[in-house]
């Protein structure tokens, strides 16, 4: 009697982790689209060639992260319904509202910026709850693609800091939008084929690190 309670109190609390992880699934799944939407706002109004194209081939790279949603969807055998994330929602409605108030070129490239890397530790947030989620369901190799885009994001996120404060140190000296005095992440490294988006992350941006290692 007590083994067939405690097995009935563990297939519930399996149920329920199932139930949140593929909740959590379909929200990413329409937070990424959210981001994808609100990455075009904001390639439509950047000024610096280099964020610009950050943000396009950020927007490409999505793609890529959605597809390997589905994949994950398909390994652990859930169906793909993409819902609003109200959390992503509110970063998108506070980065128009940034836009709206800062008209300056650069000012408006600063808050682009500002709020892709709010956006990156959002997914940071959402992916390593999912991997975490799928390691304990036993999801291993879902796991391993949620990890993926992980550790992506956080690279993401050290390229952001690095841009931002980059174009912080350059706007006494240098007029704006006089690209060639910033040092960004793709210049650092002409070999990066993809960028930065609000609603997505880089699968190239290992190359930047593996580059400063051989500088060292």
């Amino acid at each position: 009697m007590i083994q067939s309670r405690i097995k009935r109190m563990r297939n519930n609390a399996m149920s329920a982790k199932r139930h949140l992880f593929e909740d959590g699934l379909h929200l990413l799944l329409g937070a990424h689209r959210q981001g994808a939407a609100q990455a075009r706002r904001n390639d439509e109004c950047a000024t610096l060639p280099k964020l610009k194209q950050m943000l396009q081939t950020g927007a490409r790279q999505n793609l890529v992260q959605l597809e390997r949603l589905e994949q994950v969807l398909a390994l652990v055998g859930a169906e793909s319904r993409p819902r609003n994330d109200d959390a992503m929602q509110g970063i998108c409605d506070l980065n128009q509202s940034q836009m709206s108030e800062h008209t300056g070129a650069e000012e408006r490239d600063l808050v682009i910026i500002e709020y892709g890397q709010v956006a990156a530790h959002f997914y940071i947030a959402r992916y390593g709850a999912l991997r975490s989620t799928a390691r304990a369901l036993g999801h291993a190799k879902a796991a391993k693609l949620l990890e993926r885009t992980l550790s992506e994001t956080r690279s993401i996120d050290r390229a952001f800091t690095r841009l931002y404060d980059h174009l912080l140190a350059r706007r006494a000296s240098t007029q704006y939008p006089g690209e060639s005095a910033l040092v960004t992440t793709a210049a650092m490294h002409p070999a990066l084929t993809a960028g930065l988006t609000l609603g997505g992350v880089v699968a190239a941006i290992a190359l930047i690190d593996a580059g400063q290692s051989k500088a060292r």
